[in-house]
């Protein structure tokens, strides 16, 4: 079974995943980034015709993610595909905690956000450790729970 996404047919069912792209949908990528420049389109075309290929090989909720985020722009579907992974890999090296979890369900379907959300708010929960005691870090640690960048925020505000 095959559906249309603009100009590329995707095959869908036993073979979900693979996309079979028209050549006109990177022909009229191409001439929209360099419609002056022939060397920097055909480079251009080579490119994507790479990416397209490589792409092939992802399948799942992060290739789906990054199609529907960059549509036909397929080096960039590839580059989007490669840092997910690598988030991904990252939020699951780090703890399973709540910090990790909060994040998840903040940026269900961008690891990337994930990673930089976990790494900014434990570095906020070490400076608050670190830094601030008594009922006013208490009082903004109910308010703000693991929102540790909030929790630090608050405590600065109100001294």
């Amino acid at each position: 079974m095959f559906r249309k996404l603009g100009q590329l047919l995707v095959l869908t069912g036993a073979y979900s995943g693979v996309v079979l792209a028209n050549p006109g949908a990177i022909q009229e990528h191409c001439s929209n980034e360099w419609p002056s420049d022939g060397e920097m389109f055909s480079y251009c075309v080579k490119e994507q015709s790479k990416a397209l290929r490589d792409i092939g090989g992802y399948s799942g909720r992060i290739r789906s993610h990054c199609e529907s985020e960059w549509g036909k722009d397929f080096e960039m579907v590839l580059y989007c595909i490669k840092e997910q992974r690598s988030s991904q890999a990252a939020v699951n090296r780090a703890p399973q905690d709540e910090i990790t979890r909060r994040c998840a369900r903040e940026w269900p379907n961008e690891f990337d956000m994930q990673e930089h959300c976990a790494k900014e708010r434990r570095a906020a929960k070490e400076n608050v450790q670190l830094n601030y005691s008594g009922p006013l870090r208490a009082a903004c640690e109910r308010e703000w729970g693991t929102e540790y960048e909030m929790v630090e925020y608050c405590i600065r505000e109100q001294r």
